[in-house]
This record gives structure tokens, sequence and C-alpha cells, in this order.
């Protein structure tokens, strides 16, 4: 006979499998499948010996649902942090920082130095913000037909994504554009200077002055970003 407790522990696997296979750092590709699969093991198995029995037949029917509510948190959360990620590679590209871009296995893509900094340091917010606890409370939510209307708020913040971003990019992105524009009409006004032949290093310098200007402001920002992300996961357990 099979125990009506397995029931309960099937779901939460699916569940939190979902959750660890997406969310901001433990979704990683740089994060070792082993250490996925034990996040998802023991927090379905500390679930399971809370939640209430249930039949190991209906649970197996619930996998896909389970599995997709996880993953759906996880992307959710995700989508916030990769707001302040798209805001660094737009500001990476602008500095002219494009020649120090690597492949990044965490974005699958070719990243600048300034993306994979601020990425780091959003995730470490995040974790100190509690979104791993977060995420450990919304795997523990029983699934509900409500859960539905989080698939609106995840396309929400995927088509919000952009301008998030700009937003976070714009005083470097408008320092770049001025210094830019001062270059050409030196160049134009005096050629035979070849201000072009510097430009690259002006606009660094420039840049850099800004984003040390902005240093404050920008490190609020990731922070703010990180606890809307744990917050996200938070209401998605009180819900």
């Amino acid at each position: 006979m099979i125990d009506p407790a397995s029931g309960a522990f099937v779901a939460a696997l699916a569940r939190a499998g979902g959750f660890a296979f997406t969310a901001p750092l433990l979704g990683e590709p740089t994060t070792p499948v082993r250490a996925r699969l034990v996040f998802t093991v023991a927090v379905a198995a500390a679930v399971a010996s809370a939640a209430p029995a249930r039949d190991p037949a209906d649970a197996v029917a619930l996998v896909p649902l389970e599995l997709a509510a996880g993953m759906l948190a996880g992307v959710s959360a995700r989508l916030i942090l990769d707001r302040v990620a798209a805001g660094a590679q737009l500001i990476g590209i602008h500095l002219g920082l494009g020649f120090a871009a690597e492949y990044d296995v965490r974005a699958g893509e070719s990243a600048s130095s300034m993306r994979r900094l601020v990425s780091a340091l959003a995730g470490l917010a995040f974790l100190a913000a509690g979104g791993l606890e977060a995420g450990v409370r919304c795997v523990a939510t029983p699934l509900a037909a409500t859960d539905l209307h989080h698939l609106t708020g995840a396309v929400d913040l995927a088509t919000s994504l952009m301008s998030h971003a700009l937003a976070f990019a714009a005083p470097a992105l408008v320092a770049a554009t001025i210094l830019n524009l001062g270059l050409a009409v030196i160049n134009r006004a005096a050629p035979a200077l070849n201000v072009f032949s510097v430009s690259l290093a002006a606009v660094m310098i420039g840049g850099g002055l800004v984003l040390l200007a902005v240093a404050p402001s920008t490190a609020r920002l990731i922070d703010a970003h990180a606890r809307a992300a744990v917050d996200l996961l938070a209401g998605w357990s009180t819900r």
C-alpha cells in the first residue's frame, strides 16, 4: 500500500524543483546540479512533513501544475533582477567596454564586465534580503487557482524589463551621449586635433566619474530591485 504522505512529498518535490532550476542564484548555470537537487529534496521533505496527506494518484496528476507554479515563481523573481543586469549591459556598451566583453555562462551570451559585476551584486543583495527563505515559503504554499494570475504578472515584468533597464542606466547613457556629441563638435571645429583618437579614453573617464558620483543611488537601486524580488516571492506565499 502506498503511503499517503508520499503524495505531499511528490507535489512539494515538483514545486521545489521548478523553483530551484529557475530562481536567482539557484537557477544559474554555474550552480552545480547537485546543489540544486539537494535543495529540492531537502525543501520538499521539510514541506511534506508539515503538509496534509494527499492521495499519491492525485499528486502525480498535479505534478505539471506544481512544476509550472515553481518555475513561474523563480522566473518572476529573476526578471526583476534582470532589470539591473540589462541596465548594466547598456552602461558597458555605451562607455566603450564592449571590448572587455566575454561569454557569460549565467546569461548565455556575451556580457560586459559591468553586467557581470552588477549581476553579482544583485544576487548577493537578493540573498541578503532573504530571497531563499522567501522562496522556501513560496514552495510551501499550496497550489491554488489564483496562481494563474501570476502568469500575467510575469508577462508584465518581461515587457517592462527594458524600460527599467534604461532608467537604471540613464546617468551613464546621458553622460556618454553628451561626451560623444562634445567630441564630435570639437573634431568638426578643429579636424587637425584628431579628437577621436582619444575619444574612447575620454568617454570611459567621463562616464566613470559619473558612475562614481551616482554610486550611492545605484547601490540603492540594486538593493531595491533585490527586495522587490523578495517581496514578490513573499506575496506569493501570503496570498
